[in-house]
């Protein structure tokens, strides 16, 4: 029997049921990944295939090299997680029933409504993305960016130029060819600098210059290392990253005093010349 607020919905391309919230419209098979439109009563009408589909000669090359046929979506309203084809473009969360996209958003254009996407954002050369809001799972900044972006896992900058909008990830790689002015400070739990970059870096983990790298700039991080063919210049504090609202709205300021607050027996290291 279901459960109070569910229905069985019965997968029309290998039989599977499985329970789907009553007022969700469509949905994809947990054990085949097939698309399912969800109809009145939740069972889909119509006979079965005879039996399950003969993998395709790609599809056997993808399986002996261990490529993903699927991958987990989350929910951006709980902590709701569903496995979906990798092709997919939406799906619904199994607990709250809110809609997931999954779609991949290319900016060639200027472009200001919103994004809220599990899938990739990229802005192109010519793109412009002046967006109050934008949260995806992995980004590429080719091109300008306004407003705010939010980004789940990697977000890699490969630009030349000032970018005056407001950055956060998880992981940040600024290009070997970027030449990059952040007008706003960026966040990220790790930074690395490949190529050369102006600003200020608010890090909960680790700030990273590379080989090759420069940064100038005033930095925040818990942790922070310069490679050897590395170049940094600017300010330094070790330590937690405490900002309010405003301070994420502005360049910082420049200080000419000592930070008596920073502290010094964090992780701070140099590669051995």
């Amino acid at each position: 029997m279901a459960a109070k607020g569910r229905v069985e919905v019965q997968c029309p391309h290998c039989g599977n049921i499985q329970l789907e919230p009553e007022l969700a419209k469509s949905t994809y098979c947990r054990k085949c990944s097939g698309y399912i439109q969800i109809v009145k009563g939740g069972r889909v009408p119509g006979p079965l295939p005879a039996g399950p589909k003969e993998p395709t000669l790609f599809e056997k090359v993808e399986g002996l090299l261990g490529v993903q046929r699927t991958f987990v979506a989350r929910c951006f309203e709980c902590n709701g997680r569903r496995e979906v084809g990798r092709n997919a473009t939406s799906t619904i969360c199994p607990l709250c029933g809110a809609y997931i996209d999954l779609q991949d958003y290319k900016i060639v254009g200027s472009y200001s409504r919103s994004i809220r996407t599990r899938g990739s954002l990229v802005i192109t050369p010519k793109g412009d993305l002046n967006s109050n809001r934008a949260i995806c799972e992995t980004a590429e900044i080719q091109g300008h960016m306004r407003g705010s972006l939010i980004c789940a896992t990697v977000l890699r900058i490969k630009l030349k130029g000032k970018l005056s909008g407001s950055l956060e990830s998880k992981h940040v790689i600024i290009d070997r060819k970027s030449e990059v002015e952040l007008v706003r400070p960026l966040r990220g739990e790790l930074i690395e600098v490949e190529g050369t970059m102006s600003g200020r870096i608010l890090s909960s983990g680790k700030v990273v210059v590379k080989k090759g790298g420069v940064l100038r700039g005033t930095v925040n991080a818990k942790s922070f290392l310069v490679d050897r063919g590395g170049e940094f210049s600017g300010e330094l504090t070790i330590g937690q990253p405490t900002m309010v609202q405003g301070d994420l709205l502005k360049p910082a300021p420049d200080r000419h005093e000592p930070d008596h607050d920073s502290d010094a027996g964090t992780d701070f290291t140099l590669a051995p010349v």
